[in-house]
């Protein structure tokens, strides 16, 4: 096998393989800021604020020195464990009196199998969400029942709890008011804890944390695995660097089940592959926690809690903002505009929670506008992938032709490299001389036939990342009854029980990839038929079964927007690579092109 197969076959493998693994790192991206923004997230409304800071009793040295670090108890109060149903255009939220928690919010515009997508998973366990304890992010949660008023202002929709508790013998109330707008994907809460007489809410507990919020224990929709390719998980914060100042987007990454960070943050988010919930804990500071420990009912939990520390002031007040969502950009890109949403939220920026790539997210934004602009001119998705593939295909035209043809000459002037190689057999430096005067001569780069590739590469990656997480590919149907999920695999026959065959699982059977391996095969019979001087024996073997089917294998259970795409590469390059066969076969025989 020659030098330049050898290095085309690795270059191939490289570029998938690798490939593969680059985009599912969970690298930290931070796509280059205008230096211009600053103010990038607004918090509680200034009315909040400031009763929270200027409605505080002053408290003396003695109110605040004694305190047994023990939790607050209940006060004694006889209030029923009731269910409160609230819907709007794009909720469905369940709240319970016990723990003034929420038992369940669905998205009413988005399915999954049939259903509302529920975006709260607990296994079963009615533990809910919006949990409150006293203490650190591992206190237990307050489920007692609280009282429960509903109010209406304007389009506004409220839901206040409350209940009494005591710690050393001073009594303060607990409010939990949700507030929702139709039309928006955020529910704002606020928690306040208020003293009757003006003294401190008794909350000091030393290096404890005053009370903690969580939202958990998983976030939806249901999944079968969490592998960075069905589904993800990320812990992501947006704020301002601690170092440069500038506004910069990490991700939480640990190999315990635990991360923490008490940086100043605009917001933080657990983010999956198409739904997120991200939230603004307000001003002051806070420490955000994601926890993964299993919990009951959710083996693969991710909690996302934040902690307040205790203040001395008579009435604290915290308002958060959760966008309890999907990751398209027309929602998100709402927020940052007061006019654009109902809450009068603006700067926050959620346009950076869905992933994208560290270095290809210029090339990423490109395509995903070409699909956009094919999207509005014929209204499917499938279609304008295929559309996109003949743009890309015919932008690429000049490298892969250029290729060709660097590959044919190769081919041609094979018998004289074996000739160099038979004279020269023991020495190795003027082989080399000799091949490349050889090269020199015929007018060959043994480089032409692989370095084309490399422009690939960084479109397969980009269109890789866009294809997997392209919100709107979600539930798209390309042909009704076949690919009717551009986002997930595709199948013509689904098994019952996935076979099991030790080194690959056979969930399905998928037209697909067997279009695609069709489609491979093909396409390195032709080219090989358009090239002077035939391959043989193991090496023909290897470029025209091995890795076809190698590849067969590690893009079977692909969404099908990418296998799609792949596909119909393969058979525009087929017409390409025909159309030039024949060129040349005109030519050889005299004709006019």
């Amino acid at each position: 096998m020659d030098k330049n197969t050898i290095l085309a076959i690795v270059l191939s493998s490289v570029i998938i393989i690798g490939g593969m693994t680059l985009i599912q790192m969970n690298a930290p991206e931070t796509p280059p800021e205008p230096a211009v923004q600053t103010d990038v997230v607004e918090t509680a409304p200034a009315a909040s604020v400031e009763s929270a800071e200027n409605t505080n009793t002053e408290v003396t040295a003695a109110e605040t020195s004694v305190d047994s670090g023990i939790a607050p108890e209940m006060v004694e109060q006889d209030y029923p464990v009731e269910t409160i149903v609230e819907e709007t255009d794009l909720f469905k939220i369940i709240f319970s009196t016990a723990g003034a928690v929420v038992k369940n919010i669905e998205l009413l515009k988005e399915e999954d199998e049939g259903n509302p997508i529920s975006m709260v998973l607990d296994g079963g366990s009615g533990a809910g969400t919006f949990n409150l304890s006293f203490g650190n992010y591992d206190a237990p949660f307050i489920t007692s029942p609280f009282s429960h008023k509903k109010i209406h202002q304007g389009k506004e929709i409220i839901h206040e709890f409350s209940r009494d508790f005591i710690k050393d013998g001073q009594i303060f109330t607990l409010t939990k008011s949700y507030r929702v707008i139709p039309g928006e994907y955020v529910v704002e809460l606020i928690v306040t804890m208020e003293t009757p007489d003006g003294k401190a809410v008794p909350l000091l507990n030393g290096n404890e944390q005053a009370y903690t919020l969580t939202y958990g224990p998983q976030i939806g929709p249901n999944f079968e695995k969490i592998d960075g390719r069905y589904e993800i998980r990320d812990n992501v914060t947006w704020g301002p660097d601690p170092k440069s100042g500038k506004l910069k987007r990490v991700i939480h990454k640990d190999k315990s089940k635990l991360v923490q960070t008490g940086d100043t943050v605009n917001w933080a988010a657990v983010i999956g592959k198409y739904f997120a919930v991200i939230v603004d804990p307000g001003s002051g500071s806070s420490t955000i926690t994601w926890n993964g420990n299993p919990v009951e009912g959710q083996a693969q939990p991710s909690q996302l809690q934040i902690s307040k520390p205790a203040r001395r002031q008579s009435v604290i007040e915290d308002t958060y903002k959760f966008y309890i969502g999907p990751l398209d950009r027309g929602n998100l890109s709402r927020y940052d505009r007061a006019e654009d949403n109902a809450f009068g939220i603006s700067g926050m920026s959620l346009g950076k929670a869905p992933k994208t790539s560290a270095v290809l997210f210029w090339l990423e934004a490109i395509l995903r506008w070409l699909l956009e602009f094919f999207y509005n001119l014929v209204p499917n998705y499938g279609v304008a992938i295929i559309l996109l593939t003949i743009l890309i295909k015919l932008i690429l035209f000049p490298f892969t032709h250029k290729s060709y043809e660097s590959t044919s000459k190769m081919q041609a002037i094979q018998p004289k490299l074996k000739e160099l190689q038979a004279q020269y057999k023991g020495d190795s430096q003027k082989l080399n001389a000799k091949t490349a005067e050889l090269y020199k001569e015929e007018g060959v780069n043994p480089m032409g036939g692989c370095l084309p590739m490399l422009f690939q590469f960084p479109i397969f990656i980009a269109l890789y990342g866009l294809l997997n997480k392209f919100f709107p590919l979600r539930g798209a149907i390309f042909i009704p009854g076949w690919i009717t999920d551009l986002s997930a695999p595709e199948y013509i026959w689904k098994f019952a029980n996935p076979i099991d065959l030790k080194i690959w699982t056979l969930e399905a059977i998928r037209l697909l990839p067997i279009l695609y391996l069709s489609g491979q095969l093909l396409t390195t019979k032709v080219t090989q038929a358009g090239q002077a001087g035939a391959q043989s024996g193991a090496q023909q073997k290897m470029l025209t079964l091995g890795m076809p089917i190698m590849f067969f294998f590690i893009l079977y259970n692909m969404p099908s927007g990418l296998l799609l795409y792949w596909t119909v590469m393969n058979f525009v390059t087929i017409l390409q690579q025909l159309i030039t066969n024949y060129v040349k076969k005109r030519k050889a025989a005299g004709g006019v092109a």
